[in-house]
């Protein structure tokens, strides 16, 4: 008995010793600061309701060519910098590329997939890209009324794989004619009026050859073949479109003829100039007859206060009587290869919208393309008047095919060649059909 008590006193003097070691171990944690734990408000019944969950807004970015001169470049620029303000999801990056090299700049990037997300086109030139895969349909661009407000002249050239359009129109500055007012009443009386047959051309060509070049009997762009285009509409009183009509003969026995020939033989009177600029400076010395110029630089010229002893110019736009004239459009497209399409479809629109139409013409005179602005602006109706439909600008061309960009692209080769005597008006038959 006395055994069995002295093993149960060692077993719990051991279970004692235990717990003394446990105890002492343990010791430091029971001294250790609880952790804090957060108190997290609980939102109300009303915070609950209107809650909404916090999710990052994604950036579309843009990147956008435009073919312009410095001072219309700022004048986007600044309408740029409106519509990020309204719209800070997207980001513009602006571009300009020189206008002289537009058309090889563009395809060039596009035949290596590197073009822009949107572009700004020439009309001639926008079917061409079209085919060629480069574009993307511009349909969803036109918001609201936008696409019943085209005029056909320039809506037409859009169009390509039923009615897809792959283009938005932004402006348009077709050429005119201004006259040094003096110069000819001097050469063909009071009396004269406008346009003038080309029996009266041949007359003031004759008369700049007796004065012996010191006043030329016309001024005009050697780069440009809608420059002669514009001359000889003004000319023959004929639309130009239609030279490349399938098995005509335009330059046999035709009024272009009659007025190339003159224009041939009468180079010796004609200022041939490299830009537009120098026929302004040719009008304000008086030393040109008359001078072919977009309106956009007619308007402003033929506008300007002059003193009595400066010549008074007068704007000849007859030609815009005729069922067609080249409107010199251009119109923003979007690239096959963006990744923002719906961003590029809300910057064109706003960018072509009435208040930036209304804008251009303000800033730099370029003629807007919705229909109603001419409604309700005298300044504008007076320009086009009786739109009903036969004539400019409510006529599509007569031919305006993927080629079409080529076609000028040939004309504008034998028009230079043709200015800096290179061809005779025989070789420029021959090339012509060739």
């Amino acid at each position: 008995m006395k055994k069995v008590k002295a093993v149960a006193s060692r077993k719990l003097a051991l279970v004692f010793l235990l717990l003394c070691i446990m105890v002492v171990i343990l010791s430091p944690w029971a001294d250790a600061p609880s952790p804090s734990t957060p108190i997290v408000p609980v939102p109300s019944g009303e915070d609950l309701a209107t809650a909404k969950p916090v999710v990052a807004e994604e950036i579309s970015r843009l990147t956008v060519e435009v073919a312009m001169e410095e001072p219309e470049f700022q004048a986007l620029v600044d309408q740029n910098d409106e519509f990020i303000a309204k719209h800070p999801d997207i980001s513009v990056e602006l571009h300009r590329i020189d206008p002289q090299h537009a058309y090889s700049t563009y395809k060039q990037a596009a035949q290596m997939e590197e073009l822009a997300d949107v572009i700004l086109l020439s009309n001639e030139w926008v079917k061409e890209f079209a085919v060629s895969g480069y574009l993307l349909p511009a349909d969803a661009a036109f918001v609201g009324k936008a696409l019943t407000e085209q005029f056909d002249v320039l809506i037409a050239p859009l169009k390509w794989n039923g009615s897809y359009l792959w283009g938005v129109p932004r402006d348009m500055d077709p050429y005119v004619l201004v006259w040094n007012m003096d110069l000819l009443h001097g050469w063909l009386g009071e009396d004269v009026t406008l346009p003038l047959t080309i029996e009266q051309w041949t007359a003031l060509t004759a008369k700049s050859s007796e004065l012996q070049g010191a006043f030329s009997w016309l001024t005009i762009d050697r780069n440009d073949p809608l420059a002669m285009l514009a001359w000889l509409e003004n000319a023959v009183g004929e639309r130009s479109d239609g030279l490349w009509t399938d098995g005509s003969k335009p330059w046999e026995g035709t009024p272009f003829e009659q007025a190339l020939t003159l224009l041939d033989q009468q180079r010796a009177g004609v200022k041939f100039i490299d830009n537009a600029s120098e026929a302004a400076s040719t009008l304000k010395a008086g030393t040109t007859l008359a001078a072919i110029v977009p309106y956009s630089l007619a308007a402003p010229l033929v506008a300007e206060p002059r003193i009595s002893s400066d010549s008074k110019l007068e704007l000849d736009h007859q030609t815009w009587k005729l069922p067609y004239v080249w409107p010199r459009g251009s119109s923003f497209s979007i690239s096959s290869t963006t990744e923002d399409e719906d961003a590029a479809y809300k910057w064109i629109a706003e960018m072509t919208d009435a208040p930036n139409q209304l804008h251009n013409l303000e800033e730099r005179n370029l003629l807007p393309v919705y229909r109603t602005l001419y409604d309700n602006d005298r300044r504008l109706s007076n320009l086009l008047p009786g739109r009903n439909g036969q004539t400019f600008p409510n006529q599509s061309p007569l031919i305006m095919g993927p080629d079409m960009a080529a076609r000028l692209e040939k004309l504008g080769g034998l028009w230079r060649k043709f200015t800096t005597g290179v061809i005779t008006l025989d070789d420029w038959k021959k090339e012509w059909i060739d």
